[in-house]
């Protein structure tokens, strides 16, 4: 991204935070950017599989977070456009 461009709004994430958003101020006639750090979800059968997405996990991240205590966990999170809406919401 060439660092001349200018914008009034920066939204990070896609998800129903940053999505509404941008849908809110989209008719302002703002410079809006948005940032997403995932790709789009694979259009295949497994997105419409509970079992797959819920159970499984097949579209969650795999990195490990830590907690207060330093014990690693997986977040259950994912990252896609959209956000963990596109699979909670």
């Amino acid at each position: 991204m060439p660092s001349n461009n200018h914008y009034d709004v920066i939204i990070i994430g896609t998800g129903a935070g940053g999505g509404t958003l941008a849908y809110a101020l989209a008719p302002t006639g703002k410079k809006i950017l948005l940032l997403e750090r995932g790709d789009y979800v694979p259009r295949e059968k497994e997105n419409w599989d509970p079992r797959s997405v819920n159970v499984e996990g097949k579209y969650q991240t795999k990195e490990k977070w830590r907690d207060k205590d330093g014990q690693e966990l997986h977040p259950h999170t994912n990252y896609y456009v959209g956000g963990n809406t596109k699979f909670y919401g």
